[in-house]
């Protein structure tokens, strides 16, 4: 466990952060958060920390990442509007997320883009529905600013979190519970990995059926 932690510090960087905001851009852009496991990478950040200058500037640089996502997606709804409901991308990841998006902004206005934060898959069309319903920029940068910098304090902090927790546990749990621990927590990737892949495989057969009935409504 020591010898991991040290890799993870000896890694921390430029290149690191930058990947850190890559995964973040990725996690929040038009419909790559569905695909992209920038929640993963962004923990993995956090545990390379090791002071509270680097804890920052992991923070901060996922933020703008984030932030750079949010911008993608809204100057794409502001060019293309509702009928982004319709795109192949927004069929993968479900219109009724899209939907969802659409009611949040209407119930909560500019709070919606923090909101979404905890909603992965409202999350990447969030700022796309924001666009296409012409929210002013103003209010949509203020959104995305507070709902970046928590959603960043969130993941980021966790991985801190886990990396200062992590040498005590093991010396905690012992040889047998930390194999136990990480057999769990293999079990509960391998759980989410299946989910995920559920998804894609539903969303690909509404495709298929979609394509079917447009088919024959033209023969």
């Amino acid at each position: 466990m020591d010898s991991l932690l040290t890799s993870l510090s000896e890694a921390f960087g430029p290149l690191m952060l930058l990947l850190g905001a890559l995964f973040a851009f990725a996690e929040s852009a038009f419909g790559l958060g569905f695909v992209v496991p920038g929640e993963t990478a962004v923990l993995t950040l956090g545990a390379a920390t090791g002071s509270g200058g680097e804890l920052t500037a992991a923070m901060g640089t996922v933020a703008v990442g984030a932030m750079a996502g949010d911008h993608t997606g809204y100057l794409i709804g502001r060019r293309y509007g509702t009928r982004l409901r319709d795109t192949r991308v927004v069929r993968r990841i479900g219109p009724q997320h899209w939907d969802r998006a659409t009611r949040l902004l209407r119930r909560h206005g500019v709070l919606a883009l923090i909101i979404s934060r905890l909603l992965p898959a409202v999350r990447t069309l969030m700022p796309a529905a924001a666009g296409a319903a012409d929210v002013s920029y103003s209010r949509f940068l203020a959104g995305s600013v507070v709902g970046a910098g928590l959603w960043s304090g969130l993941w980021v902090g966790m991985g801190a979190a886990a990396r200062a927790a992590l040498p005590e546990m093991a010396s905690t749990l012992g040889k047998a519970g930390w194999i136990a621990f990480a057999v769990a927590v293999l079990a509960v990737a391998v759980v989410l990995l299946l989910r995920r892949r559920a998804r894609r495989h539903r969303a690909a057969a509404r495709d298929a059926v979609r394509a079917e009935l447009e088919s024959s409504e033209v023969s």
